[in-house]
Formats: C-alpha cells, sequence, structure tokens
C-alpha cells in the first residue's frame, strides 16, 4: 500500500503535457496573420478561440476599439498592424490584454509605443515580443502576409526565420535553380516539378501530414 501511494504522489508530480494551445479571439482585435498566413474571415466568424499546436507563434493583428469622447459619440479607433511573437510550449490558453484606450490621446500613445500583455489561463504574463509591422507597398489593399513575410525576411524584432520565405510564382520557380537544380526527365510534368519542390521546403510534421492526406484520396 505504501508503494501504491509513492506511485501516485510521483505521478502526480510529474507535469502534464500540454497538447494544444488556445488563442483567445478578443473583439478589440482583429487578426490578420497567423504564422505567417492571412486569417480568413471565414474561419474566425462567430468563434471565441484558435486551437494552436504547442510551440512559438507568430500573429499579426490591429487593435481596433471603440472609443467615447467627451459629446459621447462613439469613434473607433484603428491601431498600426501589429507583430508579435510568443512561446506556447506548456500553455493552455493565450489571452489578450490591452491598456485603457478610451480617449485620443490614449489612441496616439499607444500607436506611438504600442504596449499589452499576453496572459495564460491563470492571469500570468506571457513572454511576447510586440513591434509595429512596417508597410512597405502603397494602395488602399495591403496584402498582410506579403508584409509579414517581408518583416521576417529582414530579421527584426519579432520576427521568425521560420516565416521567412517568400512565396514564389511560376516564373521563379522555373527561372531559378531553386526548384529545377537537378535534371527533370521528360515524362516530369511542371506540377510535379512544383509538388516536389515544396515536399523538400516543407517541415517533418507537414510531410507527414501531406502524406496522411495522399493515402486518404481516392484512387483517380
Amino acid at each position: 500500500m505504501k508503494c501504491g501511494w509513492t506511485v501516485f504522489i510521483i505521478t502526480c508530480l510529474i507535469p502534464v503535457n500540454v497538447l494544444a494551445t488556445s488563442l483567445r479571439l478578443s473583439g478589440d482585435i482583429d487578426l490578420l496573420v497567423l504564422d505567417g498566413k492571412k486569417v480568413s474571415s471565414s474561419l474566425l466568424r462567430g468563434a471565441e478561440s484558435i486551437e494552436l499546436e504547442n510551440g512559438v507563434h507568430q500573429v499579426v493583428f490591429r487593435v481596433e476599439k471603440n472609443m467615447e469622447p467627451g459629446n459621447h459619440e462613439s469613434r473607433l479607433f484603428i491601431s498600426v498592424p501589429l507583430i508579435a511573437t510568443f512561446d506556447t510550449q506548456r500553455i493552455s490558453q493565450v489571452n489578450f490584454n490591452l491598456p485603457p484606450i478610451d480617449t485620443q490621446k490614449a489612441a496616439e500613445a499607444f500607436n506611438a509605443t504600442p504596449h499589452l500583455a499576453l496572459l495564460d489561463g491563470n492571469a500570468t504574463p506571457i513572454p511576447v515580443k510586440l513591434d509595429i509591422l512596417e508597410i512597405s507597398a502603397s494602395g488602399k489593399v495591403i496584402d498582410y502576409e506579403r508584409e509579414t513575410e517581408h518583416y521576417n525576411k529582414a530579421g527584426k524584432y519579432a520576427s521568425l526565420p521560420k516565416f521567412a520565405t517568400m512565396m514564389a510564382d511560376d516564373s521563379t520557380l522555373l527561372s531559378g535553380v531553386s526548384e529545377l537544380d537537378t535534371p527533370q526527365t521528360q515524362s516530369q510534368t511542371l506540377t510535379e516539378q512544383r509538388l516536389r519542390f515544396w515536399y523538400q521546403q516543407a517541415d517533418p510534421q507537414t510531410r507527414d501530414r501531406f502524406m496522411q492526406w495522399i493515402k486518404q484520396q481516392p484512387p483517380s
């Protein structure tokens, strides 16, 4: 019996691995890019959170908050785009915690020197690198995914090298040595060349998921 209690106590002391992290979606946060990829509005519609794998993540977002000036008329504040990186390795929940932004002065101060906190499920601060995403492109339509790629490639404060690979168009793939650096047989199609190229760029986990998907496809 004593041995049984000893095993039970040791088991309780062993930390339980967290398998996933819930990124809680705040109404004041407009999520634009997650881990280098544009976030679909249909994905966020009605959702309270997004499930993430444990590890290092990067989000691009804007703060959108209604302010009430002295005349009590509501005014929407939209911040500059921000980029944040954080590690969820043993964290089950991530919550945005914004400072008070209820006046024009507070809004201007936030845009000048943005600051916020990320908290876990116990309201404990999570280390985060926060930076302004400087937009290089001009025009009304902004490709935040591409701007994030440029940011990561520049090696800035909140950059993540694994999201720095620029997506190449067909002309780049055909003219550069990255895809066609080995002789191709005449029977190999351009589609097959692309598949081979992007398969080689993927990490082992992505390759495994891709192979599982291939096995599930009906024979043609």
